[in-house]
């Protein structure tokens, strides 16, 4: 069986529907995209901002959907909460967490939005903990600095991880 495959596999056994599973690995094709024109120009095309937006609400139905259409599910009452309080707390008007531009933001949600219940905390974690190193080493003295590899980074690290907590590696 091809490392693909198994990762896959991980996934499903692990919480995330397939849908769940191709949407990460879309979103993180347009990451990687976005990422490089984050480090050129300290700017996410503004076309990734709405691709982004409308991911995350694209996710939001499936998950509706999942849920049998009750805003009273645990899982989907916990997970968007999640994903919206931690996303303003990430921007950069509120900014406990993060201060991040708005398209910063989206990609944070559209990733969090593919994650099941439980993996959203972990993956906002993991945004910090990778902050930590990377912010002072991509701002090179700067105020600001390129968020989009953090997020990038981020989401591997969530997959990896996910793929470890179902007994894939």
């Amino acid at each position: 069986m091809s490392l693909a495959a198994e990762l896959v596999g991980a996934f499903f056994t692990n919480g995330f529907s397939p849908a769940q599973a191709f949407g990460l690995f879309f979103l993180l094709g347009s990451f990687t995209v976005a990422t490089v024109s984050d480090l050129r120009h300290m700017a996410a095309q503004r076309e990734f901002v709405e691709v982004w937006f409308a991911f995350a609400a694209a996710m939001l139905v499936l998950d509706l959907w999942l849920a049998e259409f009750t805003l009273t599910a645990p899982a989907f009452l916990v997970k968007w909460g999640l994903i919206i309080a931690l996303s303003v707390m990430s921007h950069r008007r509120v900014g406990p967490l993060f201060h991040l531009a708005t398209g910063d933001v989206a990609a944070c949600a559209a990733a969090a939005s593919v994650l099941p219940a439980g993996w959203v905390a972990v993956f906002f974690l993991l945004l910090k903990v990778t902050d930590v190193p990377l912010g002072p080493l991509l701002a090179r003295g700067r105020n600001a600095y390129p968020f989009m590899p953090v997020v990038t980074l981020a989401t591997v690290l969530v997959l990896g991880l996910a793929a470890w907590a179902s007994g894939a590696f």
